[in-house]
Formats: C-alpha cells, sequence, structure tokens
C-alpha cells in the first residue's frame, strides 16, 4: 500500500508532483462565487437563473462546505436547460431564428461543459445532433431529469447576469 501511494505521488518518473489545495466554501462564499460566476455564462432572454434560488438549493449546509469549482457544475446544468429549453421552445413555435442561435449554443457550447465527464459530453453532442435532426427527445430528456421543478427561472430579466 505505501508503494502504491508512493508511486501515486510521485508519478511514473519518480518526480514528485505538486499537491493542489483544495479550496473549500463555505454558504456564504459559495453564493459569492455562484453569483461571480453565473457572469461568465451566456444566457438566453427566456431563461436565466434566479440566482437567490439556485444558490439556496445548491449551496453548502451550516457547517458544511463545497469544493471551489463546484458552483460552475450547478451553473452548467442550469445553462444547459436554460439553452434545450430555449431551443425547443423556438422550435415548438416556429421561430427559426431562435431556434438556430440555440442550436448554435448546443452544438459549440455545451459539448464542452463537464471536461471530466466524457459520459456528459458525449449526451451532449447526441442531444445537439438530434437537435439539427429535428428530434427533440434528448434535450427534453435532460430537462426533465436535471431542470423541470428544479431550476427556477427568473423572468424579470435581472437574473444571471442583470
Amino acid at each position: 500500500m505505501v508503494v502504491g501511494l508512493a508511486a501515486l505521488l510521485t508519478g511514473c518518473g519518480g518526480e514528485p508532483r505538486s499537491v493542489v489545495a483544495t479550496q473549500l466554501l463555505d454558504r456564504q462564499g459559495y453564493d459569492a462565487a455562484l453569483r461571480q460566476s453565473s457572469r461568465d455564462y451566456r444566457w438566453p432572454a427566456d431563461y436565466r437563473p434566479d440566482l437567490d434560488r439556485l444558490s439556496g438549493s445548491s449551496a453548502p449546509g451550516s457547517g458544511e462546505a463545497a469544493l471551489a469549482g463546484s458552483e460552475r457544475i450547478i451553473l452548467e446544468i442550469a445553462n444547459s436547460c436554460a439553452w434545450y429549453k430555449t431551443w425547443d421552445d423556438a422550435r415548438s413555435r416556429a421561430d427559426h431564428s431562435s431556434a438556430e442561435e440555440a442550436l448554435t449554443v448546443l452544438e459549440e457550447v455545451l459539448p464542452g461543459y463537464g471536461p471530466q465527464n466524457p459520459d456528459g459530453r458525449r449526451y451532449a453532442r447526441e442531444a445537439a445532433s438530434r437537435a439539427r435532426a429535428g428530434d427533440p427527445s434528448l434535450a427534453r430528456q435532460f430537462t426533465e431529469a436535471n431542470c423541470d421543478g428544479v431550476i427556477a427561472w427568473d423572468r424579470t430579466g435581472t437574473g444571471a447576469d442583470g
């Protein structure tokens, strides 16, 4: 066990790897990070997350901590939901311009989310491919599983980037 641990710490070349310090965020730090990070995302006009509710439902509890960066996972999910819903809504009302704008995000942005999750990236690519073909099944499956009843949307226009 000690040999395995030493190999893990030093790698194959035998030279020590630098240890990355893990930053933990309390509820207040998480909320601040979520709000700051939300500005890094492009949000469609009709679907901007209610950041008060998103933070309240995803932040660590009292006396608990979350890993710094975990707020980005939540925002990637919310942003994916926003763009899948925007595409599906635009498609349903035959708004080709808005559907195409959303489809561009589905194809070019969403597959880049979650670099640590190759299955999620494959899903995003397949959902975009099906959406391009007019099939909303994977976009709807994603929103039903991850968004509906979970993420509240700010309809005032002052949510994620306002």
